[in-house]
């Protein structure tokens, strides 16, 4: 009889605990509204930062992304509102950190370089399974995207030993860019998880001078940047994010 009696009361158990869960799992609503994403990651790229223009060694050529940069560290961040469980509608933007490198093009050995890249634009993005503790996920956007350059150092002149400097701002449309990703639900509002984004894209405009700075007493002159034909690009992001449901 006791034996019986502690069975029935373990099935009891058992089965208050199931119910627990299946309604906390029911009762789980994804979130809806305001959301804010930030992210960090690494860049990688490939194509031309422009073609057949006056580059810093005086010859006329390309400048391809692996020419100046062994890859970048983007800052990434998007902010919409989850129209439904599945549906986000936003903007994103990103600052990326370029990790410029030595080059007969670009950046002298020797030389301080410095650039930086601005992208921003807006989003949609598709949610697979919101209410569940992973939740894959698909996005798609275009935008503009603005590359900038600094580098400074010396070089020889008839005159002595004189200081160069080259600043440029090159932009273009960012004609697509497309994430996958994934979030572990970490609580009703909170979501963190991995993301790759591929992107495509032109540099169209490109502004700029050089500043050369002779020994005293001789003049400073300043030149704007020649013509440089267009460059198409293609870049990769990888990294992780975390979102905040408002």
């Amino acid at each position: 009889m006791t034996g019986r009696l502690s069975w029935a009361l373990a099935a009891a158990v058992a089965l208050g605990s199931a119910g627990a869960s299946a309604q906390e799992a029911a009762t789980y609503s994804a979130p809806t509204g305001l959301e804010v994403t930030v992210g960090l990651g690494f860049q990688a790229g490939v194509g031309h930062v422009y073609k057949n223009g006056l580059r810093l060694n005086q010859t006329i050529g390309d400048v391809k992304l692996s020419d100046a940069a062994n890859g970048a560290v983007p800052v990434v961040a998007e902010v919409g509102y989850r129209a439904t469980p599945n549906w986000f509608i936003g903007a994103y933007g990103s600052y990326t950190y370029i990790i410029t490198k030595e080059n007969p093009y670009s950046c002298f050995e020797g030389w301080e370089c410095a650039a930086s890249q601005l992208r921003f634009g807006p989003q949609v993005q598709y949610h697979f399974s919101p209410t569940a503790s992973f939740d894959p996920f698909v996005g798609m956007g275009f935008g503009m995207v603005i590359l900038r350059n600094e580098n400074s150092g010396p070089v020889q002149t008839q005159a002595g030993t004189a200081n160069l400097k080259l600043k440029s701002s090159t932009r273009g449309p960012e004609f697509v860019n497309v994430t996958l990703g994934g979030k572990w639900r970490l609580g009703h509002s909170l979501s963190f998880g991995p993301f790759l984004t591929a992107t495509f894209g032109r540099y169209t405009t490109r502004s700029g001078d050089t500043t050369l700075t002779l020994p005293s007493p001789l003049p400073t002159t300043t030149t704007p940047l020649g013509y440089a034909e267009d460059g198409t690009y293609g870049a990769f992001m990888l990294g992780v994010r975390g979102s905040w449901n408002i």
